[in-house]
């Protein structure tokens, strides 16, 4: 073939050229020749395009897909398939439909998304004909047709219907040449199920045919398996020499996934004979590969999305941009009418939290009348209970007033045509509202919870008062967040009341911060603020300190009675904070609570 290029090199005639080039392509890539392969597959493709001849140009694209697809490069083998798949549409050609359809099914094996495979396989099996099998026979794909398509079954681990169409396309004794393909196929599906010594006995002879014929492709796949079997087998010595066989092959045909394989089974071996050292460079060798061939199937599964989706998603990105700019009075109108719901939904939500109380409430006083007739160790559980349900209910006041607040900022960035911070307003508050009502269903949630509400509930407090104050989260890394337990929004009134008396206040920008941090078997929380201190606060707020006050105590009772029967020290303590010269430099308040672990209830209720 070679000789007959060059003598093509000398001559202006080029007829025949094309059918020159489909051998040079078959012979170089049984051999693995994977450069030279494109090279001559573009040849033959823009010779087809000159010539505007559709089947040369089907023929070249094929070739460069199977190339691309061998090598590894799963990115522009893709594009080749699709390339296919889209010309023969176009040409409304059966045969080089289904054959594009095939090589979908084989790009997503090499993928391993078997699934979309069968897909595929699928879809041939729905148009094959006459036609479609005389032209996979013609061109000796029938057999890995076939074969392929019981693959995915194995992969898939449908063993029982792997071995139906294992079966049921076994090659006839006078289809010699296709018992190779069938013994390695076979040979694997044995080795998923542990059946090694058939398994190496299908493989050896697979093998010595696959060398007969000179095909280093299935050569180094085959004894590569044979090395793995070796191995499953513990026979370390000949899964030593076969994998060193195949990955020498792999290594000089730069075929990735094989090379991936070929590391691992030395790697693997060496580790058994004890061979630190080589096991280690090996092992090194194997997740470099390991971790390319990942990146070059993630590359492939991202190509896999069609270039009419990618269209589509492009167009319908831009429509929605247009619909967007001409549509902002509509959008307001959508903000508008959400906020009604919103106020509808505060409502109810409002009044199911007062029938819940009114409920908790009245099941408290009937179990404090029963428990009053029953003896002293009835009497303890009652307070235990009766300190439960009254959480409860103090948690359930918090609410209401907290939601108000939050839809009359909503209401105001409205009426201020403010639509970017009444969208974030909204949806902060929406997910807060939905941890509130998830967290009222229990006594005690993760500290990590309480900390995500908490900064929810910041986040709005700092985006309602245009970013006036800052606030800092100080906690711990080695402070497991995920397993303590606390009550239900224990911090968010002390942070409230810094943010209202001590930072609201003050004309430059304020600082919050919080602090987690535990001390023995107690945790203990700082809420700092470098506002205006409690005595001008005071005077200025004189007004609403009444209900603050009351959301103080109500805390302060809540955490109380957590610390009850284990400390003599107070929950919660209040300092002034000064500077060097006497001035107010905010408040400190320190809350104590017993740490309480998930399963572990370490204060003892």
């Amino acid at each position: 073939a070679l000789q007959s290029l060059k003598w093509f090199d000398r001559s202006d005639n080029k007829r025949g050229l094309d059918t020159l080039y489909t051998y040079l392509i078959y012979n170089v890539l049984s051999q693995s020749r994977y450069e030279e392969g494109i090279n001559y597959a573009e040849k033959l493709y823009e010779l087809a395009r000159q010539s505007n001849n559709a089947a040369s140009i089907m023929e070249a694209l094929a070739w460069e897909f199977a190339i691309y697809r061998q090598s590894g490069d799963y990115e522009k083998s893709f594009w080749c398939v699709q390339k296919t798949l889209e010309f023969a549409t176009i040409n409304k050609n059966k045969v080089w439909i289904a054959n594009a359809l095939y090589g979908m099914a084989q790009q997503y094996a090499k993928i391993e998304d078997y699934k979309n495979s069968l897909y595929y396989f699928r879809r041939v099996l729905e148009i094959d004909d006459d036609a479609t099998r005389a032209n996979r026979i013609a061109t000796d794909n029938d057999i890995w047709f076939k074969m392929e398509f019981a693959e995915a079954f194995s992969h898939l681990g449908q063993f029982d219907s792997a071995w139906h169409y294992y079966n049921l396309f076994k090659p006839g004794t006078d289809k010699k040449i296709y018992w190779r393909v069938y013994w390695v196929s076979t040979g694997e599906c044995h080795y998923l199920q542990g059946n090694y010594a058939q398994a190496l006995q299908n493989f050896q002879l697979g093998l010595s045919e696959h060398q007969k014929l000179h095909d280093r492709n299935e050569v180094m796949r085959t004894l590569l398996n044979i090395g793995k079997t070796y191995m499953a087998l513990g026979n370390n010595l000949q899964a030593l020499h076969f994998g060193r066989e195949g990955l020498n092959i792999a290594l000089a045909t730069k075929t990735k996934n094989l090379i991936r394989d070929g590391y691992q089974i030395l790697s693997t071996v060496y580790d058994r004979l004890h061979q630190a050292d080589s096991a280690n460079y090996y092992f090194r060798q194997y997740i470099h590969m390991k971790e390319t061939v990942l990146d070059d199937q993630a590359k492939g599964k991202f190509a896999a999305f069609t270039y009419q989706q990618k269209i589509a998603l492009i167009n319908k990105e831009k429509e929605m941009k247009v619909a967007e700019l001409k549509n902002a009075a509509f959008i307001k109108k959508i903000l508008i009418a959400g906020l009604v719901v919103l106020i509808l939904f505060g409502a109810a939500m409002v009044r199911t939290i007062n029938l819940k109380r009114k409920n908790e409430r009245q099941q408290f006083l009937h179990n404090l009348e029963v428990q009053q007739l029953e003896n002293e160790k009835a009497k303890t559980r009652l307070q235990q209970q009766s300190s439960e349900l009254e959480m409860k209910a103090l948690r359930a006041q918090m609410n209401p007033h907290f939601i108000f607040n939050s839809l009359n900022s909503i209401n105001r960035f409205i009426l201020e045509n403010n639509k970017i911070k009444a969208s974030e307003y909204l949806t902060k508050f929406s997910r807060l509202v939905r941890m509130i009502l998830q967290n009222s269903q229990i006594s005690l949630i993760t500290l990590e919870c309480e900390l995500e509400a908490l900064k929810l509930y910041l986040d709005l407090e700092a985006l309602r008062f245009d970013h006036h104050f800052e606030y800092k989260l100080i906690i711990p890394e080695d402070l497991d967040i995920e397993v303590l337990k606390v009550p239900p929004l224990i911090i968010q009134p002390f942070v409230e009341n810094a943010i209202w008396h001590g930072l609201m206040h003050k004309e430059e920008k304020g600082l919050l911060e919080i602090e987690v941090s535990q001390i023995g078997d107690q945790l203990l929380f700082r809420i700092a603020d470098d506002g205006l201190g409690r005595k001008l606060a005071s005077q200025i707020d004189s007004k609403s300190a009444a209900h603050k006050s009351m959301g103080l105590k109500i805390t302060t009772a809540r955490i109380a009675m957590l610390q009850e029967s284990k400390t003599k020290e107070e929950a919660v303590s209040i300092n002034d904070l000064v500077h060097p010269d006497g001035t107010a430099a905010g408040t400190e308040v320190i809350l104590k609570m017993p740490a309480i672990y998930s399963g572990i209830d370490r204060t003892g209720d």
